[in-house]
């Protein structure tokens, strides 16, 4: 992996868009706890194939990476990040039929995802209210509410909502997995262990 230090901003610029990078960005409020030093660079991801194309830029030059969405649950140090931070920000809500919903990996959770589901009538996802989350994130930490609650008997977990996700595995293949690919446990996802990336 290439030093920080050493980042190949021409190769960078010309890859992603000079106007796409962000120098010396201060990552303190793009986070929960308001903490933390500035990220090289940032680059803002808005769609899956700028996800997907960001990714594999840096994947291909071997260039320190960190994905940030909603910031929760995240500490920055001082020093902050040396190199490419990619801010999630892939939206869309989009109803596939009465029942299902797709929405991108950079939609906030609560209030954005669960106000248009309540609006359809949809249940499921209402008990996270006030969880601070991206839909990425929600997957790579098994989104749960703790019981217990008034109209709640036991932990609920996002993995009981899910049916499928859109991915980016840590080997380049753009390709929807259901939810047993995930290997949900208590905080627990299969993305702490590979490299693959939520898209949708």
């Amino acid at each position: 992996m290439a030093r920080a230090t050493d980042l190949p901003l021409d190769v960078l610029e010309r890859r992603l868009g000079a106007e796409r990078l962000e120098r010396s960005v201060p990552l303190a409020p793009l986070t929960t706890f308001r903490i933390g030093g500035p990220a090289r660079l940032l680059y803002r991801a808005r769609s899956a194939d700028e996800l997907v194309q960001v990714l594999r830029v840096v994947r291909e030059l071997e260039i320190p990476w960190f994905l940030l969405g909603r910031g929760a649950n995240v500490l920055v140090g001082d020093r902050g990040f040396p190199g490419l931070v990619v801010r999630v920000e892939v939206g869309g809500i989009e109803f596939l039929d009465d029942v299902r919903v797709r929405a991108g990996a950079g939609v906030e959770t609560f209030p954005d995802l669960i106000d248009a589901t309540v609006e359809r009538g949809l249940g499921g996802l209402h008990h996270f209210v006030g969880i601070p989350s991206t839909v990425g994130g929600a997957l790579w930490q098994n989104l749960h509410f703790l019981s217990p609650a008034p109209d709640r008997e036991r932990t609920v977990f996002l993995e009981e909502v899910l049916e499928s996700a859109e991915i980016l595995t840590e080997e380049g293949e753009r390709k929807t997995v259901d939810v047993d690919y995930f290997e949900f446990g208590y905080d627990e996802s299969i993305l702490h262990d590979r490299d693959d990336v939520v898209l949708s």
